[in-house]
């Protein structure tokens, strides 16, 4: 079909339960919607929560507004982005973060960056609280790890994992106010490189994986007062597993 003759179908949000219905009666009466060349869009008759179908029409309408003109192909990593950004707050919590030798999380306000040493008696204070944030989104099965946010108690500050030449590195950025906007908003962008799969059984022996460049996890050294930092499940002097409470 000529890229003129494309009709988009509109999106109309009904405040009433944040119900969003898609209107797209021509693609009801027939199985396929021919968009563009090269792609379909299958009508299933299978049914699906509202949860569901807001997180389909709100990655429909980005898929329609993005800016790439080069032709109609995502990459993996563009549809990846899409979803993610799809994905609701399910709950948040204040914890303890220390790797499996009991090494303390703490934050070096000069380097801006965080270290692990191991804490006793009263330097316990030095220690940071985290705030650790779990979302829902259809970019992710419960098999391949919880996404959470990792930011640091009573800062604007939070883990973040980046490039540099190549290398996968763990940064502490400034997000303004946007616990505020956690607790206020059902729907948030979430960015990959803000975002971490959390794995195992989120006691004794937790691994957070960068969403972005899975394969990759934070971690901590075997020495004391050694910058938390990214690594492989393969480097035998790095450590990935952690205790969360």
């Amino acid at each position: 079909m000529p890229r003129s003759q494309v009709r988009i179908p509109s999106l109309v949000v009904v405040p009433l339960s944040e119900v969003l219905i898609l209107n797209c009666l021509s693609v009801m009466n027939r199985p396929h919607c021919d968009l563009y060349e090269g792609v379909k869009l299958e009508v299933s008759l299978q049914a699906h929560n509202m949860r569901q179908v807001a997180h389909l029409i709100i990655a429909m309408q980005r898929m329609k507004n993005t800016q790439r003109l080069q032709g109609t192909e995502f990459s993996d990593q563009e549809l990846l982005n899409i979803m993610m950004e799809n994905a609701s707050l399910e709950s948040f919590y204040r914890c303890n973060v220390a790797d499996q030798y009991q090494k303390s999380l703490v934050l070096n306000e000069e380097a801006l960056e965080l270290q692990a040493m191991t804490l006793q008696g009263g330097s316990f204070q030095r220690r940071v609280q985290l705030n650790l944030s779990m979302y829902v989104t259809p970019s992710y099965s419960s098999g391949k790890g919880q996404p959470v946010t990792l930011g640091i108690v009573d800062t604007n500050l939070y883990l973040s994992c980046s490039s540099e030449n190549g290398m996968p590195i763990l940064q502490l950025e400034v997000k303004v106010n946007l616990m505020l906007q956690l607790q206020r908003k059902r729907l948030y962008p979430l960015h990959l490189s803000d975002t971490f799969l959390q794995k195992g059984d989120r006691t004794l022996h937790d691994h957070f994986e960068s969403a972005r460049y899975q394969g990759w996890f934070i971690s901590t050294a075997l020495q004391e007062r050694e910058p938390v930092e990214m690594c492989t499940k393969q480097e035998a002097n790095r450590i990935t597993s952690f205790r969360v409470k």
